[in-house]
């Protein structure tokens, strides 16, 4: 699927569109540095540095979190869930949706012009919140759907993807 990603963990997982990751990844990595990116585990670094990549640009056609790679240990997948648990905080004290010049605040930091997206709607921080009950779902092998693609509440949906 051209310009989206599977969101996975030891093979169970969705598929996003990455536009949506790199929104999600920048709230993530704000959660890890407020806490102190040093505090954390190797693996968990990793996982903080592919959101970095994620949130900068440097991996457009790639972007991904990888928790294959960065949970090492069933404290780091803990770890990981109170990291999103805080995360889910910080987006939900945003109000109800991100507004696009916030959006494009973001396209704004981005390593190359290039990357940039030209945001049309705005995100519905519900959307963000519910992708990481998903995501927490899937770490905790509890996801029950299986090569599921979702699409964001208020975007065009150009197929049958379910909204979020």
């Amino acid at each position: 699927m051209v310009d989206f990603s599977k969101i996975k963990f030891n093979s169970s997982g969705f598929w996003i569109h990455q536009a949506f990751i790199e929104v999600l990844s920048e709230y993530i990595c704000e959660v890890f540095e407020n806490i102190g990116v040093n505090t954390f585990s190797g693996g968990l670094q990793k996982i903080y540095g592919y959101c970095d990549l994620n949130r900068s640009g440097a991996s457009v056609g790639m972007v991904n979190i990888l928790f294959d790679k960065g949970i090492t240990s069933a404290e780091d997948k803990t770890v990981l869930v109170d990291v999103l648990n805080v995360t889910k905080t910080l987006i939900a004290s945003k109000g109800t949706e991100l507004k696009i010049d916030i959006l494009d605040a973001f396209e704004s930091r981005k390593v190359d012009d290039s990357f940039r997206i030209r945001w049309d709607f705005p995100i519905k921080t519900q959307s963000l919140i519910t992708t990481i009950d998903m995501i927490i779902q899937v770490l905790n092998g509890t996801w029950a759907s299986e090569n599921q693609c979702f699409h964001y509440t208020g975007f065009p949906n150009k197929g049958d993807m379910l909204e979020i």
